[in-house]
């Protein structure tokens, strides 16, 4: 994956203190007296390196510097124990401030959590796009589920808080789709408008709702089952696109990396202090499996809890039958083959893996 284009905005210290290897981005540098050049910026990264002690230079930018996006990263230097250069970087509506010295190591995992951030969003359905998407089968809460996906996405990137009403709002509109429309067309809506991770939460998210219909669960507990499902892979926001999307096999290096998004996710939403203990696990242990060879604590058959392990099915499933840029989907069928010698081998549970068939016995490949 190409790196984004970072823009500095710089005055003439900040243009020679930047750090050598900041090349590593295609860098276009803007004079911060540059009114023109400063009001030309969209949704690029934005490294802004001046004086901000300097009311005037600070001025000048807030009054030209278009207004940053929810999706856009801006990094702010400010000078390391002043309180007012983070005042003002505040001001500027800094989504990262990074303090001088600049460290090029720290300025390059603020870009990768914007390009992972910018992709999870590339998806999704604008204009036309979206009206269409709103005239499909189950179309509205899909749009409510990915927006919640959204802004938890950016929640964790950006430390911000998280909504988990507006989660469980979501969760309610996918329940009532579902029941009305079928999993089946649900899933075939998720699949023409969305790709990558989104897409890969969205079909959990269906599938677990799904299971919950189809095997008699109460309301309640359909609806712990789509909120876990909307929830569990949002460590992945902090996973870098390149290796979530490889193509080919995984070093061991990257696969290290993946195997972070787990406790990512359950340190960010349990920060939050309102999500209930069993999700919190659901969410940290959805790859481990009965015989102790999941991660990331290699827990076995009776530590796993019951949501998990249903999550875990789900999950294993999604995967299997979701449509990628570098795979094709497998059919249900396959998928529940696969399943099923994983149940023998001791890995997932076999009657979860058979309440699943026939939850998604209609669904077509």
């Amino acid at each position: 994956m190409a790196p984004p284009e970072l823009i500095v905005i710089a005055d003439d210290k900040g243009r020679s203190t930047l750090p050598k290897t900041v090349g590593h981005a295609a860098v276009r540098i803007i004079d911060c007296r540059d009114i023109g050049g400063l009001s030309s910026i969209a949704d690029a990264p934005v490294l802004i390196d001046v004086d901000l002690h300097d009311i005037s230079k600070v001025k000048l930018i807030k009054d030209n510097l278009p207004t940053r996006s929810d999706k856009q990263c801006r990094i702010i230097a400010v000078d390391r124990g002043c309180h007012l250069s983070v005042v003002q970087a505040k001001g500027l509506d800094a989504s990262d401030v990074l303090k001088r010295p600049l460290d090029d190591h720290e300025l390059k995992k603020c870009l990768r959590r914007f390009a992972t951030r910018a992709n999870a969003h590339a998806d999704e359905p604008v204009g036309a796009d979206r009206q269409a998407l709103m005239r499909e089968p189950g179309g509205s809460s899909v749009a409510s589920a990915a927006a919640a996906l959204d802004r938890m996405f950016s929640g964790l990137t950006t430390g911000g808080s998280l909504d988990l009403a507006s989660v469980e709002q979501a969760g309610d509109e996918v329940m009532d789709a579902i029941c009305e429309v079928g999993l089946a067309q649900w899933l075939d809506t998720v699949r023409r408008y969305h790709e990558s991770t989104f897409q890969h939460c969205l079909i959990v998210t269906g599938v677990l709702t799904g299971f919950g219909h189809k095997n008699g669960m109460r309301k309640a507990d359909i609806l712990t089952l789509t909120v876990a499902g909307l929830l569990h892979d949002v460590g992945k926001a902090q996973i870098p696109i390149d290796i979530l999307d490889k193509p080919g096999r995984l070093t061991d290096e990257e696969f290290a990396v993946i195997k972070r998004h787990p406790n990512a996710g359950y340190e960010y939403i349990r920060s939050q202090n309102f999500v209930d203990p069993e999700t919190l696990s659901a969410i940290r242990h959805h790859h481990e499996y009965l015989d102790g060879s999941g991660y990331p604590d290699g827990l076995s058959a009776q530590k796993i809890g019951d949501l998990t392990r249903i999550v875990t099915v789900c999950d294993v499933y999604g995967a299997l039958v979701e449509r990628r840029a570098y795979k094709p989907p497998k059919s249900p069928q396959a998928a529940l083959d696969i399943l099923t010698s994983m149940a023998t081998d001791g890995r997932v549970e076999y009657d979860l893996v058979k309440a699943l068939g026939y939850s998604v016995s209609a669904v077509s490949g």
